[in-house]
């Protein structure tokens, strides 16, 4: 049976999706970030229920990484339970939903390791767009030794590191700006409408969980910000959400030391590991991850479903 999500459901939902997906949410982080949803933006659940046991579910909302007037689908049926038309039925939900907002197309993403669900989204209409992938940094062993003369190179230009601790109004609309600036720059999301500021403070935790120690500015000598490394937390976890040069500054060696500072900070928090997800046509800084030390993890592949993509299936 095909139902709406009601909140009772979220113990086995959070469970099913961990194991499916390849997450490790909790019930608490899923409950907050729930309440956090902006009510303005589309989000519908269902789940697929065989007996009383929640064996599948669906999940169409607003994500700001997908091409404008899309939704992203995620959709998971427990390993057991495929072949049993749950995942047709979800999808039919979906579609019709989505159908109804006049959604311009689809985005979803399944991991590189699992063609099995790349096969079943490609048969109803989905592309492959790009290929992601997760890098983890063992905090606890790191050794910054070997990276402190990358650092003093930049250091000899008259570069400083700076955060954002005590600054002022003025200064964090500026800063606002300057990674709404950079976050058109990134393979991620060129050729997309510049984030407006409220969507940037949500993803750098700034009206839930600030920390303007964790936002880090390299300094030019003459005033003007160069670049910007951007960390936020996750449980236990220390996320890089951006690091990014302006385009006049690139070329001087700056990425590599804004990590560094916000790898410091992490390990002054006492956090184990730091991940970050990267484009894998995002060569120069995956180049800079592994200086530091990252391990790439098993990525994820973005699909599109547009009309265009849909004729025929």
């Amino acid at each position: 049976m095909i139902r709406p999500f009601v909140p009772a459901d979220a113990p086995a939902w959070v469970a099913l999706s961990n194991l499916v997906l390849g997450r490790a949410v909790t019930l608490e982080s899923f409950q907050a970030e729930e309440a956090r949803r902006d009510p303005a933006k589309p989000s519908r659940r269902w789940v697929w229920e065989r007996g009383e046991e929640l064996r599948g579910g669906a999940h169409l909302y607003a994500f700001p990484f997908d091409p404008p007037g899309s939704l992203h689908v995620s959709l998971f049926v427990h390993p057991d339970a495929r072949g049993w038309g749950g995942g047709s039925a979800l999808w039919q939900a979906v579609e019709q939903a989505a159908a109804e907002t006049g959604a311009a197309g689809l985005a979803a993403d399944v991991l590189d390791t699992d063609p099995g669900s790349l096969g079943w989204a490609e048969r109803r209409g989905f592309r492959q767009h790009a290929h992601r992938f997760a890098s983890e940094l063992d905090l606890t062993a790191f050794d910054e030794r070997p990276h402190l003369a990358a650092l003093a190179r930049v250091q000899a230009q008259g570069v400083t590191f700076t955060d954002l601790v005590g600054a002022d109004a003025a200064t964090l609309d500026r800063y606002l700006h300057f990674v709404a600036d950079r976050l058109t720059e990134t393979p991620d999301l060129a050729g997309h409408p510049r984030w407006p500021l409220e969507q940037v403070r949500g993803i750098l935790h700034l009206d839930h969980d600030p920390r303007p120690d964790w936002l880090v500015l390299a300094v030019g000598p003459d005033g003007r910000w160069l670049g910007t490394t951007a960390m936020v937390r996750y449980r236990a976890l220390a996320y890089n959400e951006l690091t990014a040069v302006h385009p006049a500054a690139r070329g001087r060696g700056l990425a590599l030391p804004l990590k560094l500072h916000v790898v410091r900070r992490a390990r002054e928090a006492a956090l184990a590991v730091m991940r970050t997800n990267n484009h894998a046509a995002n060569a120069p800084m995956l180049a800079v991850n592994r200086r530091l030390g990252f391990v790439a993890q098993p990525g994820r592949y973005e699909l599109h479903r547009t009309p265009e993509a849909t004729s025929g299936v």
